[in-house]
């Protein structure tokens, strides 16, 4: 594995966050088929699922989470789709509660502990692939999601299908500090995006359901607010540190009994590498910190098996050594 090494023309956490968004203008594209998850409450998930040509019962698969402000058609995930996909690897691009093409078929919204979402599209996949080995990977929001989840799962208690192993990118696994961190002024730019969107997707929301009343978001700048106003009260928290205390995987990890990978970048704009000097990581659980790479960036001075795209890259060849799979 080479070590990461940003392109010469793309140095900092800022540039390597918005020159990774928006290098290639194409977006990627993978085959894949779209199917819905019902959940006990009433409301569906939509997911979209891809076999490879030789794929054989009992192979491994993956569930893919993207982050927030997001879809399963995000470049990143896509991206990495396509690259477990060339490695023989079942894939399963899930789309968060209410986003993507799962606009309409949720009166919920999704967020950052919402992980029964996630143990339900894990048992969805276990049922259709019995006896393969489930990796769950996520992306920001969907990174603390994915570790969230795997801590539960390690718990005698747990009675849904185990993951085989957890892979996480840029991980906000201080909810809290992470949202202080977006109200600084150099990161406003980051924190009014979010919430712009946040705002526009609710609305939609309450536009398709009158029913759930007005949005209650008026004066609303950023996503602190936004989770003050909506996420918490909207699913039985108590105001936004609330949500993120009981939400954050941080605490959560030393839990996580099975094999995993986090990666992370010192100079991610929004998730201060101070977040993980709590984080207990057991040993089964491999944490590299890089010292750049921005929140979900990591164009690299030199390609890596044809692709400048480190992360994607580092995450397929972890699980390819996880799988023994060339």
């Amino acid at each position: 594995m080479p070590d990461f090494a940003p392109h010469p023309w793309i140095r900092g956490g800022h540039a390597q966050t918005i020159f990774g968004r928006y290098m290639d203008p194409s977006r990627p594209t993978y085959g894949s088929w779209t199917d819905t998850i019902e959940l006990p409450d009433g409301d569906r998930l939509c997911v979209h699922e891809s076999i490879p040509i030789g794929w054989d019962e009992g192979g491994p698969a993956a569930v893919l989470l993207h982050g927030l402000a997001s879809t399963a058609d995000a470049p990143y995930v896509v991206r990495f789709a396509r690259r477990l996909g060339d490695l023989g690897v079942r894939v399963v691009r899930m789309n968060l509660r209410g986003a993507g093409a799962g606009f309409g078929l949720a009166r919920g919204f999704y967020h950052a502990g919402r992980t029964e979402d996630v143990r339900a599209t894990v048992d969805w996949l276990a049922g259709r692939a019995p006896g393969s080995p489930i990796a769950v990977a996520g992306f920001s929001l969907g990174a603390n999601l994915a570790l969230k989840m795997a801590a539960e799962a390690s718990r005698p208690s747990y009675d849904g299908v185990r993951p085989d192993c957890v892979v996480a990118a840029n991980p906000p696994v201080d909810l809290s500090l992470c949202c202080r961190t977006l109200r600084k002024a150099e990161n406003r730019a980051y924190d009014w995006s979010f919430v712009r969107w946040l705002r526009a997707e609710v609305r939609r929301l309450h536009e398709r359901f009158p029913d759930l009343g007005p949005t209650g978001l008026e004066g609303v700048r950023s996503v602190y607010d936004f989770d003050d106003r909506y996420t918490a009260p909207r699913n039985g928290f108590d105001g936004a540190e609330d949500y993120y205390r009981r939400s954050s995987s941080g605490p959560l990890v030393p839990e996580i009994a099975f094999p995993g990978l986090v990666v992370h970048a010192a100079d991610d704009p929004f998730i201060p590498a101070t977040a993980f000097e709590k984080v207990a990581f057991p040993p089964n659980v491999r944490f590299e910190l890089l010292p750049h790479g921005g929140h979900l960036g990591y164009v690299s001075r030199t390609p890596w098996l044809g692709d400048r795209r480190w992360l994607e890259t580092r995450l397929t060849a972890w699980l390819a050594d996880r799988w023994g799979m060339g």
